[in-house]
């Protein structure tokens, strides 16, 4: 893999480990960039989509996973096929958008796929005497859900996305996490011009909060003490409580708490999935970190909320948030600036409250130094 850096392998693994950041280099190659999504993205358990989306036989979705369309769909079975969205004809991209149907028809010359992923229609094949439609099949990649979530996997011989999770699902759920008790309201996207990795970093840590966050602070604790850090092989999560003073008559706060979850959690699945749920009333949100180029994200956002919740509280909690990933945009983007200039190589991280960045890092040169 071509880099720019002249930190690799175990001087930079060395590194990391006594404190140090990535290179910035590795926030502005479009080298490491291809590299990344070929040895992190095309080969680990990416969100695609919701479950909601592919309730009924013949619903399917569309992504892209690194540089890999897929589509996933309902079969009439009850379970997800996921196959690579690339027709067997000339590659083009089978479906590009989601639908409802009983087969998935390309849209350029009709070529035509059953739920199963096989060629049952090919116009003027039968003009073709070698022509075998079983020879070209769509081709399979991983699918797996947890709970609402829908992901794929296009690697090669993929471990379960359970043992992927470890102890994540139980210890958020130990924490309030329910998906049972909410259902969808809304999606939303936004782009971010700062690379994927500087927009993970600033999740995983809140030693910002108490400067950049004033709306969160006054909700939710953010004192080192009181904002507790655990991480897995593939997974992390930040747990905080509410304020005493967020419930007082009068707070000064974005939405009323007032709910049976007494605390907020941020849990992180390697590379690029989140899961925020804040306190009070029944309420999820998803976020997922899709790059668009060296030193551009997109941001997916999708949200879940008691089903019997009063609008008003639903709006006012997504504009929390949306207030608070606004104030982050104007960090992360500060910060790609500041990588880009080269000025700094590497900065050094304070491990006791960012030592999710230093597991994320970790992971990211451990999948790139190999």
């Amino acid at each position: 893999m071509p880099m720019t850096t002249t930190a690799t392998g175990d001087v930079l693994r060395d590194s990391l480990d006594a404190g140090s950041t990535l290179p910035a280099d590795w926030y502005v190659d479009p080298a490491v960039l291809g590299a990344e999504r070929e040895r992190i993205f095309e080969s680990t358990w990416q969100y695609v989509g919701r479950t909601d989306q592919l309730s009924r036989p013949g619903d399917y979705l569309n992504a892209t996973v690194g540089s890999v369309p897929v589509v996933v769909a309902r079969h009439p079975d009850g379970d997800l096929r996921g196959f690579v969205n690339i027709c067997r004809h000339r590659c083009a991209e089978v479906v590009t958008a989601p639908g409802r149907r009983s087969v998935l028809q390309c849209h350029y010359h009709a070529w035509s796929y059953d739920l199963d992923g096989r060629l049952v229609s090919a116009p003027r094949s039968d003009r073709e005497p070698d022509f075998d439609p079983a020879r070209f099949s769509l081709l399979p990649v991983a699918v797996d859900t947890w709970e609402p979530f829908v992901f794929v996997n296009v690697g090669r011989e993929p471990s379960p996305l359970g043992d992927y999770l470890g102890e994540l699902p139980a210890l958020m759920g130990r924490d309030g996490f329910d998906a049972a008790s909410v259902t969808f309201r809304q999606h939303g996207e936004w782009k971010v011009a700062a690379n994927w990795k500087v927009v993970v970093e600033n999740f995983d840590e809140c030693y910002h909060c108490p400067v950049a966050h004033p709306s969160f602070s006054r909700l939710m604790e953010v004192d080192p003490d009181g904002y507790r850090l655990e991480e897995g092989a593939w997974w992390s999560r930040a747990v905080t409580s509410l304020r005493p003073s967020a419930l007082r008559p009068g707070a000064k706060v974005a939405y009323s708490p007032a709910g049976p979850l007494g605390r907020g959690q941020f849990g992180f699945v390697w590379p690029n999935f989140t899961i925020v749920q804040n306190p009070g009333p029944p309420n999820l949100m998803a976020f997922w970190f899709v790059p668009t180029g060296p030193e551009e994200t997109e941001v997916v956002m999708d949200y879940w909320f008691a089903p019997d919740l009063d609008d008003d509280l639903v709006r006012a909690i997504i504009d929390f948030n949306v207030v608070v990933g606004r104030e982050d945009q104007a960090l992360v983007e500060s910060v790609q600036r500041g990588l880009r200039s080269g000025r700094v190589p590497q900065g050094r991280l304070l491990v006791d409250s960012e030592r999710l960045i230093q597991h994320f890092q970790r992971l990211v040169h451990q999948a790139l130094a190999t």
